[in-house]
């Protein structure tokens, strides 16, 4: 019977496939890739580790280091590997439930005066363009012409630009949506 793993320890898995790394180059290495669409706490990957290699799905090596304290790196092993093969062949996808602290505060937004709305939605607007340019800065990078291993990561990159380019939009009709009530309150004053 196959092991149930949850999607961070499959995460964690997957991001072995990329090399021998600590659980603290682990979690920078999920950042910088993963991380944009999942991301677990630090701590949840120095949860993780352990599980996996007493599971026989990760291998640990101690590491003595001259002049900083002793670290321990992790490997996928081959039942690592075959578990991780099932999991992405299966039809088993976790998505979060929506929890989106903006969309609360805007629905209860008539209980605030108008403007703390707005600022709230414009701090939501600067936050999707500055994630959008840091997409855009990656995407820069990347020459699918020459580099097969891009291809995928390639495909969740289309996702999180399109998604802040979606909240850009959607940002900015609000906006207008604001400004032209607030204009047809002031008007009927």
């Amino acid at each position: 019977m196959a092991q149930q793993l949850s999607t961070t320890e499959y995460a964690v898995l997957g991001l072995l496939t990329l090399g021998e790394r600590s659980g603290y180059e682990l979690d920078a290495l999920a950042r910088r890739t993963i991380g944009y669409f999942w991301h677990p706490a630090k701590s949840k990957i120095y949860a993780v580790l352990p599980r996996l290699v007493e599971r026989g799905l990760a291998s640990a090596e101690p590491v003595t280091q001259d002049g900083r304290p002793d670290k321990v790196t992790y490997c996928i092993t081959a039942s690592g590997e075959r578990a991780l093969h099932a999991w992405l062949r299966s039809g088993d996808m976790e998505v979060a439930p929506g929890r989106h602290g903006l969309l609360l505060k805007l629905f209860f937004g008539r209980l605030v005066e108008a403007h703390v709305v707005r600022e709230h939605v414009e701090a939501h607007r600067r936050r999707a363009e500055a994630y959008l340019a840091e997409l855009e800065a990656i995407e820069a990078t990347i020459d699918l012409e020459e580099s097969d291993a891009d291809f995928f990561p390639y495909l969740t990159l289309l996702h999180g630009l399109d998604d802040a380019r979606s909240t850009i939009a959607w940002a900015e009709q609000v906006l207008q949506l604001l400004d032209d009530r607030l204009a047809r309150q002031r008007g009927a004053r």
